[in-house]
């Protein structure tokens, strides 16, 4: 009788010496965690940035190929486009698929100085001490975009964009919009209106009033606010 045998090596392992050394440390290799697939399952806020809770895609597998989920990794770091004070940041999403990369060493030190530091512990290649990396599969399309073309041309779409300047927003060259400029809420600039006609003839002509009248139209026509 022939009884069937499942494990992580077959029969090629069990030739030698130099064989069995090659499954031990192939099996050494496959607790090392390096980077991996992610859903994220939580996002969180913090003084220093997002954290996400995530969950690994890949499953693990038995000896016979059985499939056994991962558990849920929590509080790993974010990572964003940063320089000095300077930040681009996009806030995960649960549901998010990403990548996330793990460290050689025990990073929890870093993680809670932000500073250098010797490792928190002896643990290598940890499932703990990851840094999510961002989004690589999309579930639909997205309804804020910032996207440079192969010509160029930088486009943002968004259902709102808010600027908060301290100082100013200098803007060189054309501004162009479909609808109108508000200050404060207000409307104060909208689409073109007709022309307006100079004012001509009558029984008691006003020179002066006319010429402030023409000046005025000109200057209306000159800003684009009334058609020549």
């Amino acid at each position: 009788m022939i009884e069937n045998i499942t494990g992580f090596g077959d029969l090629g392992y069990t030739q030698n010496d130099a064989s069995q050394t090659a499954f031990i440390v192939r099996q050494i290799m496959n607790g090392m965690a390096t980077s991996a697939p992610v859903k994220v399952m939580a996002v969180h806020s913090g003084d220093s940035g997002y954290t996400v809770d995530v969950q690994v895609m890949v499953n693990q597998i038995d000896g016979k190929g059985n499939g056994i989920p991962h558990g849920t990794i929590h509080g790993l770091p974010v990572k964003t486009l940063r320089a000095g004070t300077c930040e681009i940041r996009i806030k995960p999403r649960v549901g998010d698929k990403g990548v996330v990369s793990f460290c050689h060493s025990d990073i929890s030190v870093v993680k809670k100085t932000g500073a250098i530091g010797n490792p928190g512990s002896r643990r290598k290649f940890d499932w703990s001490d990851g840094i999510y990396l961002g989004s690589f599969h999309a579930d639909g399309e997205a309804t804020s975009v910032i996207e440079i073309g192969d010509d160029d041309n930088v486009l943002i779409k968004s259902p709102t964009v808010a600027l908060q300047a301290s100082d100013l927003v200098d803007i060189a060259g054309p501004v162009t919009t479909d609808t109108e400029y508000r200050v404060g809420g207000t409307k104060v600039v909208g689409t073109q209106q007709g022309a307006i006609t100079a004012p001509t003839g009558g029984s008691t002509i006003d020179s002066q009033a006319r010429t402030t009248i023409n000046a005025i139209l000109n200057a209306l026509k000159g800003h684009g606010l009334i058609a020549s």
